[in-house]
């Protein structure tokens, strides 16, 4: 309103030339701030320097509000956009083409166009009512369109939780409901250890039953009765005795079909307690104790069990490969000899800097770096080299004198 009464009775002043804008002359209004300037004013600040952008590469600034622009204005339109080069009607708005402005308001929610005739400004408020809902989504409203769309009631949300057991006690809120806060009891998949949680967190998986797996050895009966499972705590049903003779179609070593056995006089087993008759071969089964070199097995006749424990000796190379020595015993006890294993050999090789010997017992190392200080005299004369042991001629004296 401010504006269309100082064009009108020309009081209005451009801001670059300070001059009053007359009813006829062309002008330039500002989308932003919506400042109105002379046309060939706003088109000389535009192509000065002084109007240019501090990064160079935005274009140019309003004088009045230092918006940034690319087009420098170049045709006399009306407010609206819609007609160029407007005639000035007295019973109309100077600068405006007289028709409806037909621009989209500011407010993002807003979906109709600006109703009233071409003017200067902003738009004005929509004055349309439409019906929202509140953020829970319980109650509707009848407001004005464009204000803001955060519409809360005073109830209880009452909306399922992530644990989708219990449902949000806060008032009507925005956005997601807050994940939910009660503290559980949840037990592992074999019943033997408990822990407390976050309704509705840390569950891997549930199976009626349980909803985490503890790592123990689950120790349920199998459906044998007289077994227990071995597996580690699952969720899964535990698996079928794996001594049923259903299960079961060959010796212990597994050389010789239990059909064959059976034709040679071996009592057919019944239940899952019934000995697997032996087929009286060499068992034959790797150990865990043998080397890289040859796998040690198991000497004993076919049988039910764990082999024993080998009886052959493994050979143990130091770390650099100079010395074995035979060893005898488990596979961890192995596998603990061979990393501390070491010779006394002392290693010959020459360093990096060519000048001292390695010397490292079993030594390992392929770069063979020297630890020691150069010391040698620098082309001053006065100091020593104080950098690593190295190849070649010393840089010169950094200190001065």
């Amino acid at each position: 309103g401010s504006l269309i009464e100082q064009l009108t009775t020309e009081k209005y002043e451009c801001m670059v030339c300070c001059e009053v804008v007359r009813i006829v002359a062309p002008v330039w209004s500002c989308q932003n701030c919506y400042h109105v300037f002379h046309l060939n004013c706003i088109k000389k600040w535009a192509r000065s320097p002084a109007s240019q952008a501090e990064d160079g590469n935005s274009g140019w600034r309003c004088p009045a509000c230092q918006n940034a622009s690319v087009q420098v204005p170049k045709t006399y339109t009306c407010f609206c956009g819609k007609v160029h080069n407007p005639e000035w009607n007295r019973n109309e708005i100077p600068h405006s083409c007289g028709e409806l402005c037909g621009k989209k308001r500011q407010c993002l929610d807003c979906p109709h166009l600006c109703n009233i005739l071409c003017h200067p400004g902003p738009c004005p408020s929509c004055p349309a009512f439409v019906t929202k809902t509140c953020e829970c989504g319980q109650t509707s409203h009848s407001v004005r369109c464009g204000q803001s769309t955060k519409i809360h009631c005073s109830n209880v949300c009452g909306n399922t939780l992530n644990c989708g057991k219990h449902s949000c006690t806060q008032v009507c809120h925005a956005g997601k409901c807050s994940p939910c806060q009660l503290t559980v009891q949840q037990v592992c998949y074999c019943g033997s250890n408990f822990k407390e949680v976050l309704c509705g967190s840390n569950e891997e998986f549930s199976d009626g039953f349980g909803s985490f797996s503890c790592q123990n050895i689950c120790g349920k009966k199998l459906n044998c009765g007289r077994h227990n499972c071995k597996q580690v705590c699952h969720p899964q049903p535990c698996q079928l005795c794996p001594r049923l003779p259903q299960v079961v179609y060959r010796c212990p070593c597994g050389q010789t079909p239990l059909s064959k056995l059976l034709e040679l006089g071996c009592v057919e087993r019944k239940i899952c307690t019934d000995p697997i008759p032996s087929c009286g071969k060499t068992c034959g089964k790797p150990l865990s104790c043998g080397s890289y070199e040859f796998v040690h097995t198991c000497e004993s006749l076919c049988h039910e069990g764990d082999c024993r424990p080998c009886s052959h000796t493994s050979n143990i190379y130091c770390r650099c490969g100079f010395k074995k020595k035979d060893f005898w015993g488990s596979s961890l006890l192995f596998l603990i000899a061979a990393i501390t294993f070491m010779c006394d050999k002392r290693c010959n090789k020459k360093r990096s800097c060519g000048r001292h010997k390695c010397n490292e017992v079993c030594c390992v190392d392929t770069e063979h770096k020297c630890s020691l200080v150069c010391g040698r005299k620098l082309n001053c004369g006065l100091h020593r080299c104080e950098e690593p042991c190295h190849r070649g001629s010393c840089q010169t004296c950094w200190q001065t004198s």
